[in-house]
């Protein structure tokens, strides 16, 4: 056998996923995993459904998310997953535990936006009746129906809600007066009358929107929020324990909603709203791993949205996503780990360590002088 005769398993043992061919050939889907239509998932006993929802006719700065979920697509196919799933950090590989598919996009009707979320509400639902939804915006507007969707389809009258945004985007009337646009869709929840505001919790605000008559008027229904000085000052785990807390005190089931402009624009600059001083990757990806870890998987739902991927860096033609995808499917991964933990009742999965224990050895005993 000559190398180029070696196969993915050769090279990658029992890690090897069947992913034979190099990254920039195949059909990108999400992580390189199933393409399986909406209304198969109950035949193909999928347990978590991957949806894209590429609108951003109600953004209101730079547009472009329309193409996000191509971008996440493409990270999503860039090492290790789909190669190898094994994340070194936790110890667990989520497909050793869940059935993972592509279920393409929500159908999207350009000039007609509230024609679109329907559709995407409509196509949350499908996937919410047979699987846990995950959901690539698209900008912000979509966490509306998603939410909508997913808890029409499952009869969730309570649901608790945790946000990482650097917008409240609690407008009555969104920024422009359309009240369906990406600055009001925590509002049409809540007016809903499915989330109350003590089960909210948003994480890492900051900069000089929404006003201040916004934000009394989020104090006085109970919501909470810590911002990204917050995040920044207190223990991280702290604020995780209080999200969760909230998100799950009489609640039937958790959505967690990621809006990429919480980060500090360095770390994602494709984005439509950048704003100074956000979250590191650190910061945000330990919170989300810890957030999903104490939630029941089989009522939980997740989006990550608003990446611009032609304000990205690294790469501007979606052909391997830039470095805001890649934290888009980054985090999508770390999600998919979590719920694996949540599901087997642990807090932590078995990665491999060295034989020597961390940090440095106890100093020996310096010999007495004779």
């Amino acid at each position: 056998m000559t190398d180029n005769d070696r196969s993915g398993e050769d090279i990658y043992g029992d890690a090897h996923k069947e992913a034979n061919e190099p990254i920039f050939s195949g059909i990108p889907s999400f992580l390189k995993l199933p393409e399986v239509s909406r209304d198969e998932l109950a035949d193909e006993d999928v347990d978590v459904g991957i949806l894209g929802a590429p609108l951003d006719t109600a953004t209101t700065i730079r547009p472009g998310t329309r193409y996000g979920p191509r971008a996440i697509r493409a990270a999503s196919t860039v090492p290790s997953p789909p190669y190898e799933h094994f994340n070194i950090e936790t110890g667990v590989d989520p497909f050793d535990h869940f059935s993972v598919a592509d279920t393409g996009d929500a159908t999207v009707s350009p000039g007609d936006t509230r024609q679109s979320q329907l559709n995407i509400e409509d196509a949350v639902a499908e996937i919410s009746e047979q699987a846990t939804p995950i959901v690539l915006g698209g900008d912000h507007s979509i966490s509306y129906p998603d939410i909508k969707g997913w808890a029409e389809a499952n009869g969730y009258e309570d649901i608790g809600l945790i946000h990482f945004d650097c917008h409240a985007d609690t407008g009555d009337d969104g920024l422009t007066g359309f009240e369906y646009d990406h600055g009001a869709w925590v509002k049409r929840v809540y007016d809903e009358g499915i989330m109350a505001g003590e089960n909210y919790t948003l994480i890492g605000p900051r900069g000089f929107w929404p006003g201040p008559d916004t934000y009394r008027d989020m104090r006085d229904a109970g919501m909470k929020w810590y911002t990204a000085d917050d995040v920044a000052a207190m223990d991280l785990s702290e604020i995780v324990a209080d999200a969760v807390r909230r998100a799950t005190d009489g609640t039937d089931a958790v959505w967690i909603s990621f809006d990429v402009d919480v980060m500090e624009p360095a770390y994602a600059p494709g984005t439509g709203e950048p704003e100074p001083g956000g979250l590191i990757p650190r910061e945000a990806i330990s919170m989300v791993r810890e957030c999903v870890k104490e939630l029941d998987p089989e009522a939980f739902g997740f989006d990550v949205v608003e990446v611009s991927p032609a304000y990205d860096a690294s790469d501007t033609n979606s052909y391997n996503g830039g470095i805001t995808s890649g934290l888009a499917n980054r985090l999508i991964i770390e999600v998919l780990g979590s719920m694996a933990l949540a599901a087997q009742g642990e807090e932590s999965g078995e990665p491999i360590t060295p034989k020597e224990p961390l940090g440095l050895p106890p100093e020996t005993e310096t010999p007495a002088d004779d």
